[in-house]
């Protein structure tokens, strides 16, 4: 019997189904899944945002490269430019055409002018990148002082080769050629270095910055005022002749249509604003780039004459920039300075006492 109830036993556990097994993370292992895809999904994203951003940037970098090759070239170009007008103008003052008069001198540096400002349009009208916003700035100052000086020339070049009244038209010039000048020094010492290091800076291969120089290797000629008349007189042919005698006189001073004495105070009046000099050629040899100096009191004066025929006379105004007290009795000292071959110059100076009114 007891045989019988372990067989009863065995049957019944048997009999028993199987419990089903638990499978281990199920949701748990889908959540997990989900993550490593969304994961990944972003990193996707995060490297072709990376692309993108890096494209963007080249192609911004690439444009930023352009744009600045393109304004330096045109730069370039616009100072070549310049530099040959420069050229061109100085070899028409140093080797004037023979026969030419100072209207013929004056339409050419007009057409010089013209060129100047065309040129100035041209830089004023590029498309500037913000690197190059100094750059620019000196560009514009560079040409538009050389527009300005060549006017000023040209407007002045005839007044400075007349015989009569010529130290307001040169002194005009000589500053007009000192504006040439500076032109030169802003564009070599700022425009072309500014532009050079921003090209440096970004990478950018471009051509190299011209000299872009206006004024000639013998600059200093043309800002000595006492050359320059001798140059201008070389405009109309009156140049000193190499045979004969040379000299030259002191005739009259005048301060205000006053007409000063060498042996008396000479009261001129108050509102007197220059003083009139008349010097004659006593030689018999056309003389050019003759200048007159003036000292009242402690004022240093200046004026020139372009040139001067045997035998003519002519009249420097000399600009009274400054005056004495009114009242007092103030001296004037006036010279005449020698010409080259002149062995007199008793008369070329003269000494006065001036008052001017009260």
């Amino acid at each position: 019997m007891a045989f019988l109830d372990e067989e009863q036993d065995d049957l019944v556990v048997a009999d028993e189904p199987e419990r089903p097994r638990r499978r281990v993370g199920g949701p748990q292992r889908r959540r997990q899944q989900f993550l490593v895809r969304r994961l990944i999904g972003v990193g996707v994203g995060v490297v072709f945002l990376i692309l993108i951003v890096i494209g963007i940037r080249g192609c911004l970098e690439a444009r930023s490269h352009r744009a600045l090759q393109s304004y330096a070239s045109n730069v370039a170009s616009v100072m070549q430019q310049s530099e040959q007008s420069g050229k061109d103008f100085f070899d028409l003052l140093n080797s004037p055409s023979s026969g030419s008069s100072s209207l013929d001198v004056q339409q050419q540096i007009l057409a010089q002018r013209d060129t100047a400002e065309t040129l100035l349009n041209r830089a004023d009208s590029f498309s500037t990148p913000d690197q190059m916003h100094d750059a620019q700035n000196a560009v514009i100052q560079t040409l538009t002082l050389r527009r300005d000086a060549l006017t000023s020339i040209a407007q002045n070049v005839g007044q400075a080769t007349a015989r009569a009244q010529t130290a307001n038209a040169i002194t005009t010039i000589s500053n007009a050629m000192g504006s040439l000048y500076a032109s030169d020094v802003l564009w070599k010492q700022i425009g072309s270095p500014d532009i050079t290091k921003v090209l440096h800076d970004e990478g950018v291969d471009a051509q190299p910055m011209p000299a872009g120089n206006f004024m000639p290797a013998n600059a200093t000629d043309f800002l000595n005022q006492t050359t320059l008349v001798g140059k201008l007189g070389a405009i109309t042919g009156a140049q000193p002749t190499t045979g004969g005698t040379h000299g030259l006189s002191l005739e009259s001073t005048t301060i205000g249509g006053t007409t000063l004495q060498p042996d008396t105070t000479t009261t001129v009046p108050a509102d007197a604003t220059e003083i009139d000099i008349q010097v004659t050629n006593s030689g018999d040899s056309d003389q050019s780039g003759i200048s007159v100096s003036a000292t009242l009191g402690t004022i240093q004066l200046t004026g020139q004459l372009s040139a001067l025929s045997a035998g003519e006379t002519g009249t420097v105004k000399i600009p009274l920039t400054s005056k004495p007290t009114p009242g007092a009795d103030t001296s004037l000292a006036v010279l005449v300075h020698p010409v080259a071959g002149e062995t007199v110059t008793t008369n070329n100076s003269s000494n006065y006492t001036v008052a001017f009114g009260s």
